[in-house]
């Protein structure tokens, strides 16, 4: 019953996968919290709620929807394409981000990836990188106080 789908299998994997971290998290030290601050577990406890939560998600899809093939016999020639592109285009962002600046590179990435996607509007792919780069430099520069990589032009 448990291999109904594909889909219980992952969402069982995950369930365990966020056990273990919500298990080693469990044991990180709390005293930050003594004086109103974050502590070093929040965001790995944060991350492990996260999973659990997903993985529970995909393993009721997986038992209320019927058993369906998972991949074609052999997937398409764009798809695998477009697959190492985005590979190439993470590689290229990691050796370029410390260059060129977080801004730029997060914002061409973001725009580049969204088109590689499949994304056709160009208002969406704007905004949605807008709001991306703006917070997440919000929260490593305003909440976390963790300075981005600047480039040469001082963003």
């Amino acid at each position: 019953m448990l291999t109904k789908n594909p889909s219980t299998i992952l969402g069982s994997g995950l369930i365990l996968f966020s056990g273990g971290v919500l298990y080693l998290v469990s044991r990180f030290s709390t005293a930050a919290e003594e004086f109103r601050a974050l502590s070093p577990k929040f965001f790995p406890d944060l991350l492990g709620w996260a999973l659990l939560f997903l993985g529970g998600v995909i393993f009721v899809q997986g038992m209320r929807r019927p058993p369906a093939p998972v991949f074609r016999e052999r997937p398409e020639r764009g798809a695998v394409v477009r697959a190492i592109l985005f590979i190439l285009l993470v590689g290229l962002y990691l050796r370029f981000v410390p260059v060129i600046g977080f801004f730029s590179v997060t914002a061409l990435f973001m725009l580049l990836s969204q088109a590689l996607l499949g994304e056709k509007s160009i208002v969406m792919n704007l905004l949605r990188t807008g709001v991306f780069v703006f917070l997440v430099n919000y929260l490593f520069s305003g909440l976390l106080h963790v300075p981005l990589p600047l480039g040469p032009w001082g963003f």
